[in-house]
């Protein structure tokens, strides 16, 4: 659901900033021509195989190994598996020229605990309330347009406010 509402606000040339399995990029190719980017070399593959269409590249996202700028980036579930997102969000507001679409899980309504991650592939190093979030967003250089969230997986829809599980936050 999170991808369906980044579709709503993507156009033009695309960044898919931890783009997984690529699932998330063919829908934003709808939108516009894709860049695919993630450090796991079996989701790339995946990617190229089933979803093919955007360009993925095989690579982590704060070393900014695309090339150009974007009219849109999109970084879904990812600013919360970086130890140190600075550099990743530095790297976003450099390759963004347009809109910059990013979601986290809201600590409000989803503690974070080290030890539910603890023995994930890329764990989890925080969560953060809708206030830090905007935060450092903003701390970034992009201005926060609309505040929107997902009250769980369980409940696809995307609704406005900040006060679900997952918050995705549209910027510019």
């Amino acid at each position: 659901m999170r991808y369906e509402l980044a579709c709503r606000y993507s156009t033009g040339r695309i960044l898919d900033a931890a783009c997984g399995c690529g699932y998330g990029s063919s829908l934003l190719a709808q939108k516009g021509v894709v860049t695919g980017v993630d450090y796991s070399p079996s989701a790339i593959d995946w990617a190229e195989e089933f979803f093919a269409g955007p360009t993925y590249i095989f690579a982590r996202i704060e070393d900014e190994p695309w090339e150009g700028r974007f009219e849109t980036v999109v970084s879904l579930e990812t600013i919360e598996h970086i130890a140190s997102p600075e550099k990743a969000l530095q790297a976003f507001r450099r390759a963004c020229v347009g809109r910059f679409i990013a979601s986290v899980p809201n600590e409000e309504k989803y503690p974070f605990k080290a030890e539910n991650f603890a023995k994930d592939e890329s764990p989890h190093y925080r969560h953060y309330t809708p206030a830090e979030f905007e935060a450092l967003l903003t701390g970034h250089g992009f201005t926060v347009l609309k505040r929107l969230c997902q009250k769980s997986k369980q409940e696809p829809q995307v609704i406005l406010g900040a006060d679900g599980r997952y918050m995705v936050f549209v910027c510019e």
